[in-house]
């Protein structure tokens, strides 16, 4: 954990990379286009895997299931929340801390 100070230094060193280069950029968001892409895979899998519980696992097959289909949609929305939000928070997005 970074001292507020500190941390507002830091933000600022992340948005001036992030404004003079552009390879810096495109990094940071083919970063996080892979992590998207990962979650979405996986809730795919887990809502493929899920009907199959259910046919060959009995009670627990439907235990299995109900976490399989609940944990992918937390996936999914964990996935949406991540394409609205910035792949890094400029200084002034932070709300100000009060420092002691």
């Amino acid at each position: 954990m970074l001292e507020p100070r500190d941390e507002r230094e830091f933000d600022s060193l992340v948005s001036r990379l992030r404004d003079t280069d552009p390879a810096f950029t495109r990094r940071c968001d083919r970063l996080q286009a892979r992590q998207r892409r990962r979650w979405l895979i996986m809730a795919v899998l887990l809502w493929t895997v899920a009907p199959l519980c259910l046919f060959f696992g009995g009670w627990t097959g439907v235990l299995e299931a109900v976490l399989a289909v609940v944990y992918g949609a937390w996936l999914l929305r964990k996935r949406s929340r991540a394409t609205e939000a910035p792949a890094w928070p400029s200084p002034t997005d932070r709300r100000p801390t009060a420092e002691a």
